[in-house]
């Protein structure tokens, strides 16, 4: 009887050896291999080199179209808010007044010439009768009187018809520039120029057009501190270019330049003025609109790109997660710069050649060994302009 119960028991415990080979052998298979994870190899990127700031444009010249003679305003020969042409007529004041105020100057004039030619006659008449003793001096004298006399009404008489001829063409209204003008401040009908010089409407110039902005004084010494040191590449990129983007967040197609930079830093703002002028043929900016205004320096290469995305922070501070040779993650601070949609700029702690790990940080520890799954590095930023 035991040896029967022994002879069974033997019996099952080779099948449960048997069962559980299998899985004996498995756990005693090598080491587990390591997770794959994407990872890109920087190549790194050109990026422009700029500053961002605020400024609004302004037309130049603006004109203000005032009536500098008094009169009742006639008409107005524009459409308000349009372009308009240089030397295009914008107004009409009632020319009768100054029309008559012509014709009298013109007849005075005549008149007053015709008495210094005769006061000229009679000098010339009585010069010869003084040296026989025909006359007295004294007639001769008042002779010579009258002639200067009449000279003088004579001249007189004309600066009072170049006047007259002044006011009459005050009374018609021409456009100084070619731009945009703006409403009428004074409708026809209306008495304008009594004792002052009405504004009747403004004119801005449209093409070119001028940014104004402000720079605060540490840009202003990082540009000149960099034109010092790159005179030859800005000899042959010519000068420094101005990109904008307006207000609706499109880029404007077509750069400026700087054309102008005041004088001094304002103690009161610390900032320096500056203008840039750019091409307008589509009038599409107006004066008064707002725009970021980007100055481009240069272009920097080498540059490292990658998406916010492989970017962690930690109080503030930007880590990078990057694969060594051996395919060991060490997570490395690094310093950000410009960010484009998805992408950022790195300004340090990452170089060309270097590898980053592009997800699966949650699972990541200090020294851990990856498989990497290789990304092509494609990133890149807009050119200048564009950004």
């Amino acid at each position: 009887m035991n040896k029967k119960y022994i002879s069974r028991l033997l019996s099952l415990v080779a099948v449960v050896a048997i069962i559980m080979s299998p899985a004996c052998k498995s756990k005693n298979k090598g080491p587990l291999q390591a997770p794959e994870f994407k990872v890109m190899l920087l190549k790194g990127s050109t990026v422009p080199i700029f500053l961002d700031m605020v400024g609004q444009a302004e037309g130049i010249p603006t004109v203000d179209i005032r009536a500098r003679v008094e009169g009742y305003l006639m008409n107005w020969s524009f459409q308000e808010g349009s372009i308009v042409k240089k030397g295009q007529r914008l107004f009409t004041i009632e020319k009768d007044q100054y029309q008559n105020n012509l014709d009298y100057s013109r007849a005075d004039l005549d008149s007053k010439t015709a008495a210094w030619e005769k006061a000229k006659l009679d000098v010339a008449r009585l010069k010869p009768l003084l040296a026989t003793n025909a006359i007295s001096q004294n007639d001769y004298d008042v002779a010579v009187t009258t002639e200067k006399q009449t000279r003088a009404a004579v001249a007189s008489s004309k600066a009072d018809l170049e006047q007259a001829t002044l006011n009459l063409s005050y009374t018609s209204m021409d456009s100084p520039i070619t731009g945009y003008i703006g409403s009428v401040q004074v409708r026809p009908g209306n008495l304008v120029g009594r004792g002052e010089s009405t504004l009747l409407a403004t004119v801005s110039a449209v093409d070119p057009m001028y940014v104004n902005f402000q720079m605060n004084e540490t840009d202003y010494l990082a540009i000149m501190r960099f034109v010092s040191q790159h005179k030859g590449f800005l000899a042959k990129s010519g000068p420094i270019k101005v990109y904008l983007t307006l207000a609706d967040k499109r880029k404007y197609p077509i750069p400026g330049e700087i054309d102008f930079m005041d004088r001094n830093i304002n103690p009161a703002t610390g900032t320096i003025a500056l203008r840039a002028k750019v091409a307008n043929p589509e009038n599409i900016i107006k004066p008064g609109n707002y725009c970021q205004v980007q100055l481009v320096l240069a272009e920097k290469d080498s540059t490292v790109i990658v998406p916010q995305s492989a970017l962690t922070i930690v109080q503030g501070k930007y880590f990078a997660f990057q694969v060594g040779d051996s395919n060991k993650v060490v997570r490395i601070p690094v310093l950000v710069g410009r960010s484009f949609e998805n992408k950022i700029v790195i300004n340090a702690g990452l170089k060309p050649g270097s590898k980053i790990m592009l997800e699966g940080f949650q699972k990541f520890q200090e020294g851990m060994k990856i498989n990497p799954v290789m990304i092509e590095d494609t990133l890149t930023l807009p050119g200048p302009g564009a950004l």
